[in-house]
């Protein structure tokens, strides 16, 4: 009965919408949405492909052949709302390969590397022998900015990277201790102080206590033509020869092997 009663409401409610004439056959309504070029992203994508067409000669990005030669756009192509936004964005500027800002944000995460440095100091100390003071802290990090890029220390006959295609490679400090960070060159600090509210940057140090992190940048270009794996690689050698260099360490000898896994 059920059954039979909602049926008889779904038909009640078409005929009441539709009426008892109502012919389908005799209605005919046009939309017009214009196809690819109702949108301004789609229109210089085909502007643009002709002018890839002519330089390569073969043809590549066309719209028309979207479904059996019914042309992208029978709907609307709406934006995008950014959540939490009051934004309005084209969908095809969200793809990572046409945003840049995604790309170097995929970059950043894959070319940052957080190394301490307290353990290699010991190690400097209690193995070597090795005086460390703000003052070799502050040379060492100057080295490393030299040499993280990709530039050679310590080994003659190396080759090494042009500045201009890594000048975006840096090595930074931060600590827990007010103390050391005063005594660092303020190029190579982070200062938390500065970076974060008053309450969370003595949260932050509460949490890290007197310990000393690098923070460690390799070049974009590295991590575009190699796996993340060599953001690890690349760091622990540059660091490794670094210390050689800035504690005048002899290259062979045992506790490099440590530094390296410092």
């Amino acid at each position: 009965m059920a059954v039979k009663h909602t049926k008889k409401l779904f038909i009640k409610a078409l005929n009441k919408k539709f009426g008892k004439d109502f012919d389908l056959a005799g209605q005919k309504v046009e939309y017009k949405r214009l196809g690819p070029e109702q949108n301004a992203r789609k229109r210089e994508f085909m502007e643009y492909a002709k002018k890839v067409e002519g330089k390569r000669g073969m043809t590549g990005y066309n719209p028309y052949v979207h479904a059996g030669g019914i042309p992208l756009g029978q709907r609307q192509l709406v934006p995008y709302k950014l959540s939490g936004t009051e934004y309005v964005v084209e969908g095809d500027d969200l793809h990572f390969v046409n945003n840049p800002a995604i790309q170097q944000m995929w970059d950043d995460v894959r070319r940052t590397i957080v190394v301490g440095l307290d353990m290699a100091h010991e190690v400097l100390q209690k193995r070597l022998g090795k005086e460390v003071t703000p003052e070799t802290i502050n040379n060492y990090l100057e080295i490393l900015n030299h040499a993280m890029p990709g530039a050679a220390v310590v080994q003659e006959h190396m080759v090494e990277t042009h500045p201009g295609l890594v000048d975006d490679c840096n090595v930074r400090v931060f600590t827990g201790d007010d103390n050391l960070a005063d005594e660092i060159d303020d190029q190579y600090l982070i200062d938390i102080n500065k970076v974060f509210p008053a309450e969370q940057a003595e949260s932050i140090k509460a949490a890290m206590g007197k310990t000393t992190w690098q923070a460690i940048h390799v070049p974009t270009i590295v991590v575009r033509s190699c796996d993340g794996g060599t953001t690890s690689r690349w760091s622990a050698m540059q660091l490794c020869m670094t210390f050689i260099d800035a504690y005048n360490m002899c290259a062979g000898e045992a506790a490099v092997a440590d530094l390296a896994y410092a």
